[in-house]
């Protein structure tokens, strides 16, 4: 049997075309959830193409029951936290399409994305936008197994934020008592550390992130080449015994020209192993640090873990 051929419009009457299903998850508390309501932004989404189906939640504990089974393209409007949790719980599932709604503070996965600016002009460039892989970093040490989207470390930035406590409510004031009681009483860590297998020698650090995107924690700019997609992970250390004053740092952080400072060295590889002395590290936002202390921390890259929209 011939399906019927649909009814042609009317002269001057405009076809609508067909929406594509997607599910919005939306945290009202985000940061900058004033300037994309969900109403309106639900509106940009359709204007982009797409039909969604809208769940709010202001816990990341909930994602985990909303993200289960879900398939097609889910956006996650919200800040880093939202975006992180919701989308570790993507990983592994081609089926699924991320679209990143930056609602944050940071926004650091929607800068390497090319997603910035006011949330709903870029719910509105959706409609453009091409699925991209995204690689996710696995880091193995004493305390287990974890996964991060930017960044991973030791040192100076984990100490920071072990001071300032990355759940508590933020202040700007505690923020800049943290970085400078950090500043004042860090000691270089003298670490053991080889890339895909090879020594990398190294004078004590002051300062060891392994990135994933170009910035992690509040915009720091430490890997400004690093890609998302290219199955690689670049190491950013900071020698403990030329480090320059903190106002250096800043201002090539704002700069864009850190990786460019002659205390700092960046390497790329695949896998890396770095000596555990019991130091508190960073995953992302989450802290770790190992209970006995004495092995090696690992950090490799698993390769497209996430299909993402990109601007």
């Amino acid at each position: 049997m011939t399906a019927p051929h649909p009814p042609r419009p009317e002269r001057g009457e405009t076809r609508i075309p067909a929406q594509t299903p997607a599910t919005l998850i939306y945290n009202p508390r985000a940061g900058s959830s004033h300037r994309a309501p969900l109403a309106a932004l639900c509106g940009a989404l359709q204007d982009a193409g797409f039909a969604v189906t809208p769940y709010v939640t202001q816990h990341a504990e909930a994602l985990g029951d909303l993200l289960r089974g879900v398939q097609g393209t889910v956006f996650l409007a919200g800040g880093d936290g939202t975006l992180r949790t919701g989308a570790l719980h993507l990983m592994g599932r081609p089926e699924v399409t991320l679209g990143v709604i930056p609602m944050g503070t940071a926004n650091n996965v929607a800068r390497a994305l090319n997603l910035l600016g006011d949330p709903l002009g870029v719910a509105r460039r959706f409609g453009q936008a091409r699925p991209v892989p995204f690689d996710v970093g696995r880091v193995r040490g004493g305390w287990g197994v974890d996964y991060f989207l930017e960044a991973c470390g030791c040192g100076l930035f984990a100490d920071i934020l072990d001071d300032y406590g990355p759940h508590q409510a933020k202040s700007p004031v505690r923020a800049l008592g943290s970085m400078l009681e950090a500043f004042s009483t860090h000691r270089p860590l003298g670490l053991h550390v080889t890339v895909d297998g090879r020594p990398l020698p190294s004078p004590p650090v002051a300062v060891l992130e392994v990135m994933n995107t170009p910035s992690t924690g509040n915009g720091l700019n430490l890997a400004p080449d690093a890609q998302v997609g290219d199955g690689l992970l670049n190491l950013v250390r900071v020698d403990g015994l030329r480090r320059a004053p903190m106002l250096t740092y800043a201002r090539a952080l704002r700069l864009g020209t850190f990786h460019r400072l002659p205390s700092v060295e960046v390497t790329v590889g695949r896998h890396f192993a770095i000596a555990d002395s019991g130091q508190v590290w960073h995953i992302d936002t989450e802290l770790r640090r190992s209970t006995e202390p004495g092995g090696v921390v690992e950090v490799d890259v698993v390769g497209m873990s996430l299909n993402v929209l990109r601007s």
